[in-house]
Parts: structure tokens; C-alpha cells; sequence
């Protein structure tokens, strides 16, 4: 890439990340008016410096979706429509049910996925514009039928199940790893935190997995480039929108939480991705449908 095409991108990245940074305030509103009741504020957290820095991290975010709209087919509100459903889900519905157990401010929970969804729209379909897919489009059904002619029925099954559950076990095992380092914060609950019964985090945990599976699955069928590059891409924006995004604008939080955290969220986005397309996009026995079948099927 020369300097004028990364200089084009980086412009594109910008207008994507105030787009949502404008949704954020027709969010706001939209939740206002319905007279939903706001979170509230972390304790020590500066509201001005809080805003300040999502606007800066606007661009990442949008960068996160552009990993996957380069190679995501399908026409363009099926694209911004998957898009702007995995920033959702990703970005506010999970952080949120996360956050209803582990934090003590899990008011304001309907204001925040109002609020929120607004931003999700518009960043996705300004991501879907400015990034299109270069290749040939089909309708998202007769994508869906190819993804799904790749296996018998019984083998979607067992591995849609898999999928279903694949990331309780993942944040669990990820998420121990890191107790040692960040427990006594939860345990005393310095900041904000507070540590939940196995019970809660079991439950939230199999919410939190049926959803990201949701989120996932239209990226997949979408999908038109290599499983090597779904992975990289599809782990790379699941780790902004899951984590970093949230661990560096948390100035009111200490580097020893803020960290650990990190890392740990790096870890297991990636892995997550990466049994995703293990499980739904490795190649199969069944001989995948031709690219003009999928035509035919898409104009007819």
C-alpha cells in the first residue's frame, strides 16, 4: 500500500469512527426519550476524558469491522446489516451482561443497548460503504445455502452445538489464568467490581456464547476470502470490540487490572475465532456448490 492509498484509508477510518461517535449522540437521545433510565458512572472515572478518548478510539473501531468488510460478500445492507450486528453484540449487549455481574453498576442496562445500537447502524453501514467487497455479490439466502451445502445435516448438528457453547469453556479457562493478578480487586471490591457466584457466571457465560455465535455466524456464511485470513481478521475485531476498546479507555482502573485483562481477552478472542472456523469453515468431504450455482440461485 502506498502512502496516498494509506493516507485514503486512514480518511475512510476516520469518517467510519465519527459516525459512530455521531450515533453515539442520536443513541442518546433516542434512550432519552423513551425515558430509560442511564448507568451509572464508575467512581473515580472523568466523564470529559472518558469521551475524549472514545473519540479517538472511534477510528479503531471502525478499523476492527474494515479487517472483515474487505472480504465480507453479499450486497450492501447485508454487509452493513452483519457489520453493525456483530459491533453490537459484540461492543454493548455482551460487555453488558459481563458487566451486570462483575461490576456493582449494572443499572441503566436498556439505556445503554438503545443507546448503543444507534452507533452500531451507522458505524456498520459507513464501514460497509467505504470498505466494499471487490468480488461478485449474491443474496445472503443463496450465500446460506452454500455455506450450509458444505456438510450433511447431521454433521451441522453436532458442530453448531459445539459452536453454541465453544466460548464458556474458553473464557473460563482464560479467565483463571488471570485471578492470581486481578482477584483481590473483585474479591474487595475496589473500583467498581465485585466477584459472582459460579452460578451467575455460569449463566451469563452460556447467554454470552449463544450470542456471540449469533453475532459470528452471518460473518461466516459472508465470508469469501481464506480461513487463514477469517481467522486473523475475525479474531483481530472481536478483540477490539470485546476488550481493548473498553481497557484503554478505563483510565480510572490500574494498569494491574487493565493489563492482565487485556491479555487475557487478546487470548481468547483468538482462540474463540480461530474454533469457529475450525468447526464451521474447514473444509468437508461434501463438494461445495460451483460459484455460478450460487449465481443462478441468487437471480433466480
Amino acid at each position: 500500500m502506498n502512502m496516498r492509498a494509506g493516507l485514503v484509508a486512514l480518511g475512510k477510518l476516520v469518517l467510519a469512527g465519527a459516525a459512530f461517535s455521531i450515533g453515539m449522540i442520536a443513541g442518546g437521545m433516542l434512550a432519552t426519550l423513551l425515558q430509560l433510565p442511564p448507568p451509572a458512572i464508575p467512581q473515580g472515572m472523568d466523564t470529559a476524558a472518558a469521551l475524549r478518548n472514545f473519540v479517538l478510539e472511534s477510528p479503531l473501531l471502525a478499523l476492527a469491522l474494515a479487517l472483515l468488510a474487505r472480504d465480507l460478500g453479499g450486497r450492501f445492507v447485508t454487509r452493513a446489516l452483519a457489520l453493525s450486528f456483530l459491533t453490537w453484540i459484540a461492543y454493548t449487549v455482551n460487555t453488558q451482561l459481563e458487566a451486570s455481574i462483575f461490576t456493582t453498576m449494572a443499572s441503566g442496562l436498556a439505556f445503554s443497548l438503545v443507546d448503543f445500537a444507534v452507533p452500531s447502524l451507522f458505524c456498520g453501514t459507513a464501514v460497509a460503504f467505504l470498505f466494499p467487497y471487490g468480488g461478485e455479490t449474491a443474496s445472503f439466502a443463496a450465500a446460506a445455502r452454500e455455506f450450509f451445502a458444505r456438510r450433511t445435516a447431521g454433521a451441522w448438528v453436532w458442530r453448531l452445538a459445539v459452536a453454541a457453547l465453544a466460548f464458556m469453556p474458553i473464557y473460563w479457562f482464560f479467565g483463571t489464568l488471570v485471578v492470581p493478578f486481578t482477584g483481590a480487586y473483585y474479591q474487595q471490591n475496589q473500583f467498581g467490581l465485585t466477584m459472582p457466584g459460579v452460578d451467575q457466571i455460569l449463566a451469563v457465560l452460556f447467554i454470552r456464547s449463544l450470542l456471540f455465535l449469533a453475532a459470528c455466524l452471518p460473518v461466516l456464511i459472508l465470508w469469501r476470502g481464506s480461513n487463514r485470513s477469517l481467522f486473523a481478521s475475525l479474531g483481530s475485531a472481536l478483540f477490539v470490540l470485546v476488550g481493548l476498546l473498553y481497557m484503554l479507555g478505563a483510565e480510572w482502573m490500574p494498569v494491574a487490572v487493565r493489563l492482565p485483562h487485556t491479555l487475557e481477552i487478546l487470548v481468547d478472542e483468538f482462540v474463540y475465532a480461530g474454533v469457529l472456523v475450525w468447526l464451521l469453515r474447514k473444509e468437508s468431504p461434501v463438494a461445495e456448490p460451483s460459484r455460478s450455482a450460487v449465481r443462478r440461485a441468487a437471480v433466480g
